[in-house]
C-alpha cells in the first residue's frame, strides 16, 4: 500500500532528545471495513518520531475536543490528550517546516 506524503496516525508523545516529538505511524486511506464514509485509515510500516515546533499550528476535532468543527489547541493541550490517551492512532494531515519539524498539524474527524 502506497503512503501519502501528508498523513499519518499519531500514537503517543516524547520529549526524547529534548525536544518535543510525536510516535506517529504513516499511512493511507484504504477500503475494508469502513467508517461512516466507507473508508479508514491504514497504516504502513513501523511507528516513527516526528519532531513538532512548540509554535506548530494545530487544529483538533472530536474525541481531543467536542464537536466535528475544527479548532485551533495548544501544543501543550495536544501533548495533555495524547499523553492520557496513547494508541488513539488518531489521523492527522501533517505538513514539516524547513527545519524538519511539524509545522501544521490537522485532526481529521472520522465520525
Amino acid at each position: 500500500m502506497p503512503i501519502a506524503p501528508d498523513l499519518l496516525a499519531l500514537y503517543r508523545y516524547t520529549p526524547e532528545g529534548g525536544s518535543h516529538n510525536l510516535i506517529v505511524r504513516h499511512g493511507n486511506w484504504g477500503c475494508g471495513t469502513p467508517d461512516a464514509d466507507g473508508a479508514f485509515f491504514e497504516q504502513v510500516g513501523k511507528e516513527t518520531f516526528i519532531p513538532i515546533a512548540e509554535t506548530a499550528k494545530i487544529t483538533a476535532t472530536a474525541p481531543i475536543i467536542a464537536g466535528a468543527a475544527p479548532k485551533p489547541i495548544s501544543l501543550h493541550e495536544l501533548i495533555g490528550w495524547v499523553t492520557a490517551h496513547p494508541d488513539s492512532a488518531l489521523p492527522f494531515r501533517y505538513h514539516l517546516g524547513a527545519d524538519g519539524a511539524i509545522d501544521t498539524l490537522d485532526e481529521i474527524y472520522l465520525p
